[in-house]
């Protein structure tokens, strides 16, 4: 299989309305679906991307209302790059600025200019500037100019005990190929567009994390269609016996679950068939989608469910977010 990267993100956050307000009004990304964990119907899924939510640009949150902050260690996914067009680092060093958003500028690693951020549950984040395909699609929102509006998913960051066993898995399986090396760190690159990039960086004995506020909460890599996702799974059993789950409808794509060589939760998931199978391009994200097994518990969910309205993206909406 060729590389494909990044599917999606999933982050755990502690308030469904700031997360929002976060993500779709700071950061201009697009509240493409608003729905609940398969898992888990008393907790919003909410899924923030381009204008229509492909895959590569996906950055989804669990809100687990008042949950306390995780805690960091290795075997887990710690910071998350977004794409920004090359020369806009300056914009956003001004709209942070104006916000109240710590921020910190820089360079990666690997040489890339960015600015290093939390949100308010303390997430890392970062924004990188890096030249995308000509054909690369955006969400024009009302605050963010469409020249200096998100492009995706760039990189992310995994820590892990021992870089090589996870680095085969993700070369001689997943399609990604070795793109560089800085000490501890190996860069992994499936393609150059949104989502192609992996870093993992050698923590040694360090502790294991705990999930909570602020904790990736697991990392998709994408598929073409279901026989790649199970071509993908049958070749993880093959050379590394790792056992996926069962291939599971989540409506917008198919997926397994698995845990990796160092026990980091992946999942493989495909690219279609996309979040406008239930809604229209331009009601994406206005309305809460259940899966058809829970639309007969429609009335107790809503009453379980925090209110969360359509984000208003004003210059008030930063004051509670630093």
């Amino acid at each position: 299989m060729a590389g494909r990267g990044l599917h999606h993100v999933t982050l755990i956050s502690s308030d469904a309305e700031r997360s929002c307000r976060f993500y779709a009004c700071l950061l201009g990304m697009r509240l493409v679906k608003r729905t609940v964990s398969h898992e888990d119907p008393g907790t919003f899924h909410l899924c923030f991307g381009d204008e229509a939510g492909r895959p590569g640009t996906l950055f989804t949150v669990f809100p687990w209302q008042r949950v306390p902050r995780g805690r960091r260690g290795a075997c887990e996914a710690w910071q998350t790059s977004l794409r920004i067009p090359s020369g806009s680092l300056d914009w956003w060093t001004r709209r942070f600025k104006e916000a109240g958003i710590r921020h910190r500028a820089g360079q990666t690693a690997f040489g890339e200019n960015c600015l290093a951020f939390e949100d308010p549950d303390g997430a890392m984040l970062a924004l990188v500037e890096a030249d995308s395909p000509a054909q690369m699609t955006i969400w024009n929102s009302s605050e963010i100019p469409g020249s200096y509006a998100l492009q995706g998913l760039h990189d992310l960051v995994l820590k892990v005990r021992q870089a090589d066993p996870l680095s085969e898995l993700f070369r001689k399986v997943l399609g990604f190929t070795e793109s560089g090396r800085n000490g501890k760190l190996v860069r992994l690159a499936a393609h150059g567009g949104a989502g192609g990039t992996i870093t993992l960086d050698e923590t040694g004995r360090r502790a294991r994390g705990q999930l909570g506020a602020g904790s990736i909460h697991h990392v998709a890599i994408r598929a073409r269609d279901a026989a790649d996702l199970d071509a993908l799974a049958q070749a993880l059993h093959d050379r590394y016996g790792i056992v996926a789950t069962e291939p599971k409808d989540r409506i917008y794509y198919h997926s397994v679950n698995f845990r990796s060589t160092c026990g980091l939760l992946l999942e493989i998931a495909t690219d279609g068939p996309g979040f406008e199978v239930d809604e229209s391009f331009e009601t994406l994200g206005m309305n809460l989608m259940l899966p058809p097994s829970l639309e007969g518990r429609r009335n107790e969910l809503e009453l379980l469910l925090p209110s969360l309205p359509i984000p208003t993206c004003r210059r008030h909406v930063f004051e509670e977010i630093s």
